[in-house]
């Protein structure tokens, strides 16, 4: 069973960024540990819609923004699973978390950007029923492209 509770800032966030680098290192082998720890951290400075921990079977967490383009659009900003934990369903109960929080919110739909070739987290996202929207663009500070998904809420 996974247990999800509401994420606390500033007590969760190290925490979080360092689930995170985990995740990254183990998906791509390596990892700048301090950049990407700090951008999960600066991250947590904007408002959230949703900020879920799952603390069991083990440690998870993702978060939710409001869009930047659109104001009916909620972010699916991050989504990650303590590596040790992967297929332990914890990444699939935050993601029906996250759709749940907003939906409940009254956005109409739920948008996330994903590394192209991440297989597991796409194959995740499409069984929730996201689809992929647009083309693959370049990452902002690194050479691989996302793909952008989008969920109808509404």
């Amino acid at each position: 069973m996974v247990t999800i509770r509401d994420g606390v800032v500033p007590d969760d966030v190290e925490r979080c960024a360092e689930v995170w680098v985990a995740a990254i290192e183990r998906r791509d082998g390596s990892v700048d540990h301090e950049t990407m720890a700090r951008r999960v951290r600066e991250s947590f400075a904007s408002p959230l819609v949703r900020f879920a921990i799952a603390t069991a079977p083990r440690f998870g967490f993702a978060t939710v923004e409001q869009g930047t383009v659109d104001a009916a659009e909620a972010y699916l900003h991050y989504l990650a699973v303590d590596p040790r934990g992967i297929g332990s369903g914890v990444g699939c109960e935050l993601l029906a978390d996250a759709i749940a929080h907003a939906t409940a919110a009254g956005f109409t739909t739920l948008a996330l950007d994903v590394k192209e070739d991440n297989v597991r987290a796409i194959s995740l996202y499409e069984r929730a029923g996201f689809k992929a929207a647009g083309t693959p663009v370049r990452h902002a500070t690194a050479a691989y492209r996302m793909q952008s998904y989008i969920l109808r809420l509404a």
